[in-house]
């Protein structure tokens, strides 16, 4: 048996009775820890100018953006820019926008060590992240933050 349970504004006594079926079946009980449209559309209303840039670029080139693209005109790094990312996920369980256990959406390209090449999104999350801010994908929002 697999129980998903999705809760929204639920009335006082209607937690009280979740909450004790929930208990009862707790072994069958799995989180729902995938990306959807709507929570794709929170964190990234949640993460910083610099971050969101990151995401809205990345969107807009199919899911990947190469760092050179993201620097400022001066070459400097990008220091500051993918703190955001990471931040904005913890945060976010914390105000139960969405559960713990949730991936890192968006990754660092890269080596694994110095400076990193770019950033993609998951390609599980790309999808949700596609259709819940579709409208970062329109030209004429093309200066929305």
């Amino acid at each position: 048996m697999r129980i998903l349970v999705t809760i929204q504004d639920p009335t006082p006594e209607a937690l009280k009775d979740i909450d004790a079926f929930l208990t009862k079946h707790a072994a069958a009980v799995q989180t729902d820890t995938s990306w959807t449209p709507a929570r794709a559309r929170d964190y990234y209303e949640e993460l910083p100018p610099r971050a969101k840039t990151i995401v809205r670029e990345a969107l807009r080139r199919g899911g990947r953006v190469p760092a050179d693209d993201l620097r400022s005109d001066d070459g400097k790094g990008l220091n500051g820019h993918a703190n955001g990312l990471k931040t904005t996920l913890t945060k976010g369980v914390a105000k139960e926008l969405w559960p713990h256990g949730m991936q890192q959406p968006v990754l660092g390209i890269g080596p694994g060590y110095g400076k990193v090449q770019g950033y993609r999104i998951r390609e599980e999350a790309l999808p949700a992240f596609r259709e819940g801010l579709a409208h970062l994908l329109d030209e004429r929002n093309h200066d929305e933050a």
